[in-house]
């Protein structure tokens, strides 16, 4: 009896030590739009509606996932880099003068994950939801002149997903997810300097500080490479 329990306790132990509860995933995402609001504090109805779309970006990140095998489910922790810009031609007097408007974001989410009871043991099904801080700043400038970031407001938002899970190896799997989410920010930027030049004409620069508003809310779908351990 004694031989039986020892023997028991030294494959429970084996056991323990051959599982990987953590995982680490590199991941590509494509997001499908994104909105930026210029003027979002105006009087004006007409000019707080206006945005700017910012559509078809591409972007990364990393996330760090702890299993719960009670419960068929795991937590994660996940950071990404988001930029996107674009070149819009502001009207002056006389002709036009291009201008790179657009953003950069950090999201930073907490996420709960649940396996559903289909698949197998190379290919598993999840849905998930959680919480998320996303800070950024406004990205405006004019040839040779930039308006700086002086003050940003961090927003926070929630998240939906499905996802599935490829086993390559023990310590390998390919991920595939498509999240939904409702990304927002406040940003304020400054002109430092009262002109600049562009084509021999001198453009005039408002130096007041003006605010903005962020809105990503188009689907994001990501695809990653998990190594567990």
């Amino acid at each position: 009896m004694k031989q039986f329990l020892l023997l028991t306790l030294v494959i429970s132990t084996a056991s323990v030590g051959q599982e990987r509860p953590y995982s680490i995933e590199l991941f590509g995402a494509f997001t499908t739009s994104s909105k930026l609001f210029p003027h979002p504090n105006d009087a004006d109805e007409l000019n707080r509606s206006f945005f700017l779309s910012l559509d078809n970006i591409f972007h990364g990140g990393v996330e760090l996932r702890r299993s719960i095998a009670t419960l068929a489910a795991y937590v994660g922790i996940g950071v990404e880099y988001i930029q996107k810009t674009d070149v819009i031609d502001v009207p002056l007097l006389s002709g036009s003068i291009p201008v790179r408007d657009g953003y950069h974001v950090i999201p930073v989410e907490l996420t709960g994950y649940f396996v559903l009871p289909i698949g197998n043991e190379t290919i598993h099904v999840y849905m998930g939801g959680g919480i998320g801080m996303y800070m950024g700043s406004r990205v405006y400038e004019y040839p040779t002149a930039r308006a700086q970031s002086i003050d940003s407001k961090a927003g926070f938002g929630i998240h939906v997903l499905s996802g599935m899970e490829y086993s390559l190896t023990p310590g390998f799997s390919l991920r595939s997810e498509i999240r939904f989410r409702d990304v927002q920010f406040e940003a304020v930027n400054q002109f430092t300097q009262p002109q600049t030049i562009y084509n021999g004409t001198i453009v005039s620069l408002d130096q007041a500080p003006f605010s903005s508003r962020l809105n990503i809310d188009g689907m994001t779908m990501r695809l990653g490479l998990a190594y567990h351990f």
